[in-house]
């Protein structure tokens, strides 16, 4: 058979959606077919074509379709079951190296043949050594597979791929079969060329063996298959990261700066008049009006925004004051009644001692601790609303996720990979942003970015999926009332071929609100400290259709000088860019006490319904007049 009707018979299936190493071996059904055909025929042995070099010619087609599959990293699995069938794996694939090492010198043109008992050689190490044959190796491998008890393990199991090495646990099973099945085609695949060479040579007719095998893999490798759909049903999809072994601010997150704050004003400087008639709680909304007597108000910077939600705590205090350069206000505060907010220790600047006075001996002029809400130039509370879209026109789809802070402006981000046939992804790079400040000429508040403030600050909590047959190319933020809302870009595509149909992708959003019949819930924070400061790992505590306000940190913990959620900016990428997303979401990580993080998550595609591997419609329509297996003589 020559090589262009082998590569026409190899692509009968090209229109089916299997995933590529079930479109392989469905192919390789219809090559063996023939190639038996050829071997059973006894014009074709005798023809003078060289009937081992034409059958090593076959077997290299079949291994180029084997090599032009993407390979997924080795499975990070570490159970007994399999460290068992790595061993057998390991078995099977150095076999199969030096098989087709063989079979191309064979195949190469002008290549002198090898002698029959190299050849012969080849097929006794594939069949019948004790010890390392494919044979032997193919046998105890299904043995251990069988029930399916590999891919329910992954299941039950908690990995750390997650995090680490960012697999999804279905990810990880569909490797899991990919890897399994592919390595069962190389085995396959060489003891069918060993039965096929041996009847070359006049040893045997092993039409029988050849069928009986052919007929058992078949229904081992539906079982296979079936199993594996069955876990990939029910594995989880979600990708993304979790607390890095150290946090660093720029790099593994970032913060929303100076949105509410902890402040102290005496009320004298808190109404026009300059009185103390009242008390603390009287200024929930409030604002500086200048520096009684320059008192403590001339030693800091006053709130040149709104004064919120004041509170009276004790007369007097030292106040530890932070940096100039830093975003708090202060490191800490002591009250001469005990009460501490923020970590007491050390003060680089010095204390400040702050005390309350009587006015003309009647009113009592108290030091109140409120919440400053200032848009000045140190607050960093913008959120773009910029679509981030893959070039789709171009056949990319989106094969990464991050947040990005630019300047005082939060960005979402995609890395883009060129898609490919049946789920294979070129990786690609991150998308370039568009740096802005949002007091630039023609930036729209609602429109270019949203702006965080105190009645505005909330954002949802979402994670969206793509509808069968879709995948991922873009997200973005939009407005929901009040609410940064999150939306996904999804785009039909044709599995088999990899090409998308731009015209026809949607925005996907959860448009519900908290004021709906059944309203989107609120993610509380507990007494929300710095959650860089957690001893234990940070867990997802937020589920699908919630939401999380941005605020102040807690004032014991932190004199309320944050504000929390952080944002976590470490990259959401599968497989290093490599990998098929089909949906994204916005997620909160945290726990009670830590003000927790603001992340972004993935949902690996969906390869269930690309696993199939039924059984070879038939057995081989030739002769079979011998059904004893004959050892080989040299």
């Amino acid at each position: 058979m020559k090589a262009a009707a082998l590569f026409a018979l190899l692509a009968l299936a090209a229109a089916e959606d299997l995933s590529p190493v079930d479109n392989v071996r469905k192919n390789f059904y219809a090559l063996e077919v023939e190639m038996w055909n050829n071997v059973s025929d006894p014009l074709w042995r005798e023809s003078g074509l060289g009937g081992d070099v034409e059958l090593t010619k076959a077997f290299v087609v079949l291994d180029n379709q084997i090599s032009s599959i993407p390979r997924p990293p080795r499975p990070p699995l570490s159970s007994w079951l399999w460290l068992k069938a790595t061993e057998k794996l390991q078995i099977i694939d150095g076999l199969y190296k030096s098989f087709v090492d063989f079979a191309r010198r064979q195949s190469a043109p002008g290549a002198v043949p090898a002698p029959v008992k190299d050849w012969l050689d080849l097929a006794e190490s594939i069949l019948m050594d004790p010890k390392t044959s494919a044979m032997q190796a193919v046998r105890k491998l299904q043995g251990l597979l069988q029930h399916g008890d590999l891919f329910r393990s992954i299941l039950q199991d908690e990995h750390p791929d997650v995090c680490e090495l960012q697999l999804s646990q279905h990810q990880l099973i569909y490797d899991t079969y990919n890897t399994i099945s592919l390595t069962e085609i190389k085995g396959y695949a060489m003891m069918q060329f060993s039965w096929m060479l041996l009847r070359i040579y006049g040893k045997g007719n092993y039409t029988q063996e050849a069928s009986l095998t052919r007929q058992r893999y078949g229904e081992r490798t539906a079982q296979t298959a079936a199993a594996a759909r069955a876990a990939l049903a029910m594995a989880k999809r979600d990708l993304y990261r979790c607390d890095p072994p150290q946090h660093i601010e720029g790099e593994t997150y970032a913060e929303v700066t100076r949105l509410l704050q902890g402040y102290i004003e005496n009320e004298v400087d808190m109404n026009a008049d300059g009185t103390c008639r009242d008390n603390c709680a009287a200024y929930t909304v409030a604002e500086n009006h200048g520096c009684f007597k320059d008192q403590f108000c001339a030693k800091q910077n006053a709130c040149k925004g709104r004064i919120l939600n004041c509170k009276y705590i004790d007369s007097d205090m030292w106040v530890c004051p932070s940096s100039r350069t830093s975003n708090r206000r202060y490191e800490w505060i002591e009250y001469e009644n005990g009460r501490t907010l923020g970590r007491v220790g050390s003060c680089m600047r010095g204390t400040t001692k702050v005390d309350s006075w009587w006015k003309w001996n009647l009113l009592h002029c108290s030091y109140c601790f409120c919440l400053c809400e200032e848009a000045s130039n140190q607050s960093d509370r913008f959120f773009s609303m910029k679509e981030a879209t893959a070039d789709f026109e171009k056949n990319k789809v989106v094969t990464g996720l991050r947040l990005v802070k630019l300047g005082r402006v939060f960005h979402l981000q995609i890395s883009e990979g060129t898609l490919g046939e049946r789920g294979s992804v070129t990786p690609g790079d991150w998308v370039p942003l568009q740096k802005f400040d949002p007091s630039e000429p023609g930036m729209r508040d609602g429109v270019d970015y949203h702006k965080l403030t105190f009645e505005r600050r909330a954002i949802d909590l979402d994670e969206l999926d793509s509808p069968a047959g879709h995948i991922l190319t873009g997200v973005r933020f939009s407005l929901m009332g009040a609410h940064l809302h999150f939306e996904i870009r999804s785009t039909p595509f044709n599995y088999a071929t990899g090409r998308l149909a731009p015209e026809r992708s949607q925005w996907i959003s959860n448009d519900n609100t908290d004021g709906a019949e059944v309203p989107r819930k609120r993610l509380e924070l507990y007494a929300p400290d710095i959650p860089t400061r957690s001893h234990t790992p940070l867990p997802v505590d937020s589920s699908h259709d919630q939401f999380v306000e941005f605020t102040h940190s807690d004032y014991d913990a932190d004199a309320a000088q944050s504000t929390v959620p952080f944002v976590d900016i470490q990259p959401v990428m599968p497989m290093k860019g490599a990998g098929l997303t089909s949906g994204a979401g916005i997620i909160h990580r945290g726990a009670r006490g830590s003000g927790g993080f603001i992340g972004v998550k993935l949902f690996t595609y969906d390869y269930s319904t690309h696993i199939k591997a039924e059984p070879p419609a038939s057995e081989f329509d030739v002769d079979s007049d011998t059904t004893e297996f004959v050892p080989i003589v040299n």
